[in-house]
């Protein structure tokens, strides 16, 4: 441990003076308010963080699905764009069967 002198140092005397021996009045308001707002995030700054997390990935994703898309409808598909989206070919009567309404097989309802 540090030995203190017994004997009268100026120079600490000095030291010891100008040292305050409090904080300013609001201090610790001021501190307090700091800290709470560095602590509260905007909505739109968490948001943003996340949007420029998530959308390059999702950008990928989405060229990626549109190439597979269309290299397995190129050859079927009139434009390249139907063959990226690779839908099925739909025609009046088929979008109104009973099979595309409800999903159900209609075999076996006729009545002899």
């Amino acid at each position: 441990m540090t030995d203190h002198p017994t004997e009268f140092d100026p120079l600490a005397a000095l030291a010891r003076d100008a040292a305050p021996t409090r904080f300013a009045d609001g201090f610790t308001d001021r501190v307090l308010e700091r800290v709470r707002a560095s602590r509260e995030v905007p909505l739109v700054a968490s948001l943003e963080r996340q949007f420029l997390r998530i959308v390059p990935l999702a950008a990928a994703a989405t060229i990626l699905l549109a190439t597979y898309n269309w290299w397995g409808g190129r050859d079927s598909s009139r434009s390249a764009i139907e063959a990226a989206l690779n839908l099925p070919q739909v025609t009046l009567s088929s979008a109104y069967s009973a099979a595309a309404l409800y999903g159900v097989a209609t075999a076996g309802l006729d009545t002899p």
